[in-house]
């Protein structure tokens, strides 16, 4: 089957940070010796066999994602590392993970039961609040599994041509080893929850986790482009997801259909994807540009904007406002369920790669310095937008 290299957007979303993190992290001697050890016996270095690297400086380091589930924070990064907050982000924790793959993303399906993804197809489970992590899932499984699941539909279906190229495309994954990241993981409660990521990869489990299925002969995602994020949209069950080059999706997770939007129109990368209060669904990406549909993803008008470096990422917030960052560090607001959005006077100092809330109205963002808090600027501050 074609294969299709990594092209810019997954470049600005992923590789940039890996790079990031070399400059601002650098692991000590301590941390490299398994390396070192792994290379004097002539094995691998396998980052999926190794714990999270421990750093009391954790929060100061490149970090991807932050989020919020009830009043606790969670941020994750490289080095396997995922923290947690329970007063606002003044301090932070250092979670157990079982593995040194850079986590890219996390969510909860109850204050107890959690899942964050990654790098080397790595998905972990939690049943303590986020304080200990297990492995379930890992990009190893990924070809093996999945050429086994495509082979038994195969006999069950021998003629479709769709099930013998998966076939194939999962012989090949198994020749590449453990090499996709999964960039998003979503729940809807404790069993029933969804993965995606880089090449197309879309997984799903109705057991918690202890099965992960592919899905991708449910997915028009015939030329596997990358997915980068998702939002729910006003009809029950379904979710606009932005991915690589224009590509987006619209997905229905009671049958595990997703069917392509053909209405984007622009051709570049999309990497968020946020739910206005209207249900209007605002999507932001490469060059800064950022689209707004009130239809479900049907059409789109272009969001009025300064320019900016590519929006990486979005969030609401509790009083309905919009708020959309560059990696560059720009921040932006919409209180017009984003038809138009402005500068935040926040001078984050640098590149940014998620946003979110805490309890007490303050953004805290994540980038490649690790956790920065700011106060909410008043209405007397801002720009209209």
């Amino acid at each position: 089957m074609k294969r299709f290299n990594l092209v810019l957007g997954a470049v600005v979303l992923a590789m940039s940070q890996l790079a990031v993190a070399q400059q601002t992290s650098e692991p000590t001697a301590k941390d490299q010796q398994p390396a070192v050890n792994a290379a004097k016996a002539g094995r691998s270095y396998d980052v999926l066999e190794l714990p999270a690297i421990e750093s009391k400086d954790a929060s100061h380091s490149l970090l991807l994602t932050v989020r919020r589930f009830g009043d606790r924070l969670f941020a994750t990064g490289h080095h396997g590392h995922i923290i947690f907050s329970d007063d606002n982000g003044a301090s932070w924790q250092q979670a157990k993970v079982p593995v040194r793959s850079t986590i890219t993303d996390i969510d909860f399906a109850s204050p107890e039961q959690g899942w964050a993804v990654g790098h080397e197809g790595v998905i972990l489970h939690t049943a303590d609040g986020g304080k200990t992590w297990e492995k379930q899932y890992d990009g190893n499984r990924y070809g093996k599994e999945g050429l086994q699941y495509y082979q038994q539909a195969l006999v069950q279906d021998p003629d479709n041509e769709m099930l013998q190229l998966l076939v194939e495309e999962m012989d090949f994954a198994i020749s590449q080893g453990a090499d996709k990241p999964i960039f998003r993981v979503f729940f809807e409660d404790e069993q029933k929850g969804r993965a995606f990521g880089a090449y197309g990869m879309l997984l799903a489990t109705t057991d918690g986790g202890k099965t992960w299925l592919p899905q991708l002969e449910k997915s028009e995602n015939d030329s596997f482009y990358h997915l980068f994020d998702l939002a729910p949209l006003a009809q029950a069950n379904t979710f606009f997801v932005a991915g690589e080059a224009g590509v987006s999706l619209i997905l229905n997770t009671a049958t595990g259909e997703a069917v392509m939007s053909p209405s984007v129109p622009w051709e570049g990368s999309f990497f968020t994807v946020i739910n206005a209060p209207d249900n209007s669904v605002v999507i932001g990406g490469l060059r800064g540009y950022m689209f707004r549909s009130g239809d479900g993803g049907q059409s789109w008008d272009k969001v009025t904007k300064p320019p900016t470096s590519p929006i990486v990422n979005s969030t609401r917030l509790q009083n309905g406002m919009l708020i959309a960052i560059g990696i560059g560090g720009e921040v932006l607001f919409s209180t017009d369920n984003g038809a138009s959005f402005n500068f935040l006077p926040i001078r984050t100092g640098g590149q940014i790669y998620s946003v979110v809330q805490a309890s007490d109205g303050a953004l805290v963002f994540a980038g490649p310095d690790g956790i920065k808090k700011f106060a909410l600027p008043t209405k007397s501050n801002k720009t209209k937008g």
